[in-house]
């Protein structure tokens, strides 16, 4: 019953194949790698994937979408488009949207677009915009103290 359901839609997705972009998009909107909360990892991961960390890891991360779990705990860089942090995290977070859950224990420096901090979640570090204000601070300045 799938093979002809497939089948004719496969003539369709041949001509949807030279859009190739698309498809590192689907994996990542699949399941994610897990590091397990017995596990401890010493080193570096890179992936276009999802990755979970619900242990530990002493290294960096560089992924499309990062979830650090409540027994979580990173000492490292973590690189991602998405990243939700419910544990612990040490080091710097550079994401286009950074959330932090009312669990989150933080110590890091954060470069990102969107920054969302639940009541609750410690954080102790730097915010810093990746892109610049669309109205530059300093004209309005001028307007106040005038």
């Amino acid at each position: 019953m799938f093979n002809k359901t497939n089948s004719p839609s496969a003539t369709p997705s041949a001509s949807k194949a030279p859009s190739t972009s698309a498809a590192p998009r689907a994996i990542s909107g699949g399941a994610p790698s897990i590091l397990g909360r017995d596990l401890v990892i010493t080193g570096d991961i890179k992936t276009d994937g999802d990755v979970q960390i619900d242990g530990r890891l002493d290294g960096n991360i560089t992924a499309g979408n990062v979830t650090i779990g409540e027994q979580g705990a990173v000492n490292g860089k973590i690189k991602a488009q998405n990243v939700h942090i419910r544990g612990k995290v040490s080091g710097k977070v550079e994401s286009n949207v950074v959330e932090l859950s009312e669990t989150a224990n933080v110590q890091a420096d954060l470069i990102q677009d969107q920054l969302m901090i639940a009541n609750g979640a410690f954080f102790d570090g730097k915010c810093a915009r990746k892109s610049s204000s669309p109205t530059p601070i300093s004209s309005a300045k001028p307007a106040k103290s005038a």
